[in-house]
């Protein structure tokens, strides 16, 4: 799913296929740009090229609005040109809070009104906002009997347009504006597909700590049965290790991510309590998720994959999640799962991989 500029409709099937060229996933968050060049015709064979990442500057991005242009345009050019890359094609997200998605519209082919499947999509859309000042793409998801169960994803065509804009500043191309919430979704498909498609059928959980917020899925095969946003990330653990060290940014930073001595009270001050906090997180998002499903309708979550950039390497996150909420878990990071054919250190990808899951699952889009 996803949209096109200035784009009013696709037909049923969102993705495009790659055919074998390389895409780039743009990734940007408050603090940082995250670019993934990755190359396929097909999941089986897909290849990571190249990737690179660059922090922002305080205030440049806040939230998810940009707020110096010319400076993050350059910040941009400055990742791009990192890549050392002549691919010009890239797909670009818009935050899930943009957009809205509608999961589980009915269609039924003998409706009293005598309405097309896209005149009912238009008519689902006009009711979000003016018809002609909106993007929208759609999707079947299943078919019983006349009905037809839709996937509905809108957004302000200027929000979108945005997207487009601003990789034509640098010089490249969106291929397609999608949503963060299916990057995800798109990065977690992938993984299980290459670990056998063990989850395939099941009902499964995914979690991606992401610099400034927690984003939480709940699917089943590819639909998403259940999605929530929260303000829990990365922020709040670099927060944590200033209250209790008084330091700055980057020094926590560095030591979160292993460049900086830590000090010995760390684990127990800073590691044990983050990890309590986010299964605290992820344990509410269960319950809130079991509240919306009825006794009789097999709402088991059979696994937890959790990820992204406020869960760093062998933290002890998902033992810590498993015995909040009694599901097995496992931290996850779809992009180590790619053939890698980066000239990057495996040690330096596995430290960065847990950051990666967005603009990956960006570049994946067409192969999914």
């Amino acid at each position: 799913m996803g949209f096109g500029k200035t784009k009013k409709n696709t037909s049923n099937n969102a993705s495009v296929a790659t055919s074998g060229r390389s895409v780039i996933g743009v990734d940007i968050s408050q603090n940082n740009i995250r670019m993934v060049q990755v190359s396929g015709r097909q999941l089986s064979q897909v290849q990571l090229e190249k990737y690179a990442i660059l922090p922002l500057p305080q205030n440049v991005v806040l939230g998810h609005e940009i707020n110096d242009y010319e400076q993050f345009v350059s910040i941009l050019q400055q990742c791009y040109e990192k890549l050392k890359t002549n691919c010009k094609q890239a797909n670009i997200a818009l935050p899930t809070g943009s957009v809205t998605i509608e999961e589980n519209l009915v269609f039924s082919k003998n409706n009293e009104e005598e309405l097309s499947l896209q005149e009912f999509v238009e008519v689902t859309v006009s009711q979000i906002g003016d018809l002609d000042e909106m993007n929208y793409d759609w999707q079947i998801l299943s078919e019983q009997g006349n009905d037809q169960n839709i996937l509905m994803v809108a957004a302000k065509t200027e929000a979108v347009d945005k997207c487009s804009d601003l990789l034509d500043e640098i010089g490249i191309t969106a291929s397609n504006v999608d949503v963060d919430l299916f990057a995800i979704a798109n990065a977690f498909i992938f993984a299980d597909a290459k670990e056998g498609g063990e989850f395939a059928h099941e009902r499964i959980a995914v979690f991606d700590v992401s610099d400034i917020s927690l984003k939480a899925l709940i699917m089943e095969g590819s639909r998403i049965l259940y999605k929530q946003e929260s303000n829990f990330g990365l922020e709040q653990l670099v927060q944590l290790i200033q209250r209790n060290y008084q330091v700055p940014d980057d020094e926590a930073l560095a030591m979160i991510f292993g460049e900086a001595a830590r000090p010995k009270d760390y684990k127990e001050l800073i590691t044990d309590s983050f990890n309590m906090q986010i299964a605290q997180e992820v344990q509410r998002t269960m319950q809130f998720f079991y509240a919306t499903q009825s006794m009789d309708s097999g709402s088991d979550v059979k696994h937890i994959f959790i990820s992204g950039s406020g869960c760093t390497p062998n933290s002890g996150v998902a033992e810590v999640i498993y015995s909040q909420t009694n599901i097995p878990t496992q931290q996850l990071n779809p992009i180590l799962l790619a053939t890698n054919k980066t000239k990057i250190e495996e040690e330096q990808l596995n430290k960065d991989a847990s950051s990666l899951t967005t603009a990956f699952g960006l570049a994946l889009r067409g192969l999914i």
